[in-house]
């Protein structure tokens, strides 16, 4: 049994897969297992180059490699993965990010030591953008915080920051496929409906947002978050009146924030007043904003 299982799906990135494959392999917690899940389907360009990139770490068993036989998603992916890991604990590392060497090994000893009503360890990260800045993780928030999952209001970077029990992975089904955005959210909602979060209070990761090959649309995000909330509906309605009513208003705060660059703010301002979204919240949110952007610090907007 290994310590731990790091899954790296990957998708039209050969030129970058190098660098994270580099950080998994430099973890200092032994025994690890590494597995790359090539989801750019067989017989296509990608999946020669990505294959070719990763020739020597294939030979030499450095690896598992997997390859989809289509593009399935990210989603899909990290189930392949998932499905053959054998580490207690797992962590799905994005093709474009780096992990500090020491990450996983301090989040499993957090992990180890709070005991199992612990189902995931994140850490402290940094994002580098388009335009050369760098932004700090401002997210410290620990132990029952299901109801700031369902708000989506947890900001841990990315999906790659999670340290997860494998058996609890396994126990909720993993990745839901239907989600092609979010997916990481989504499954951290549930990892986190009966278990608690842990901190570890290091910057341990590096997010690139230097290159991002996808730009959505406001209708296409708009659907995205119907997809969540009708998901989880049930598990929000089921929240004390406070939590429930913060967890909508967050939602839709947000859908006005990405409304503002895609010229919707009219539709994203409906929504908020169906939402019960009052002024003195929205301009709390205002604030919220300008502090982001003052102090060049990520994290989540937060109402209770």
């Amino acid at each position: 049994m290994y310590k731990v299982t790091i899954v790296i799906p990957t998708y039209k990135r050969p030129d970058r897969i190098k660098r994270a494959v580099d950080s998994a392999l430099s973890q200092t917690i032994s025994p690890k297992e590494i597995i790359v899940v090539d989801d750019n389907g067989k017989d296509t360009l990608e999946a020669s180059q990505t294959k070719l990139a990763l020739k020597d770490y294939i030979e030499n068993n450095k690896i598992i490699y997997l390859q989809n036989e289509v593009n399935g998603g990210g989603s899909f992916s990290r189930n392949q993965g998932l499905k053959i890991a054998q580490g207690t604990y797992i962590t799905f590392l994005d093709d474009d990010d780096e992990i500090d060497p020491t990450k996983l090994e301090k989040q499993v000893q957090k992990l180890e030591e709070l005991g199992e009503e612990y189902s995931a360890c994140y850490t402290g990260y940094h994002k580098l953008m388009e335009n050369g800045k760098s932004y700090g993780s401002d997210e410290t928030v620990k132990g029952n915080v299901y109801a700031y999952a369902l708000s989506r209001s947890i900001y841990n970077g990315s999906g790659s920051n999670l340290l997860v029990r494998t058996s609890i992975a396994k126990e909720i089904g993993g990745y839901d496929i239907s989600f092609k955005r979010n997916q990481d959210l989504e499954f951290m909602a549930r990892l986190l409906k009966n278990y608690k979060l842990a901190y570890v209070d290091e910057d341990l990761m590096t997010i690139h947002y230097e290159i991002r090959e996808v730009k959505r649309n406001y209708e296409d995000l708009v659907k995205i978050d119907e997809h969540f909330i009708n998901s989880f509906k049930d598990e929000i309605n089921q929240l004390p009146e406070k939590e429930r009513k913060a967890v909508y208003q967050i939602i839709a705060l947000e859908r006005w924030r990405y409304s503002l660059s895609r010229g919707a703010q009219n539709d994203a301002i409906q929504n908020m007043k169906k939402n019960g979204v009052t002024i003195g919240v929205f301009l709390k949110y205002i604030v919220y904003l300008l502090d982001r952007v003052i102090r060049k610090k990520s994290y989540g907007f937060k109402l209770f």
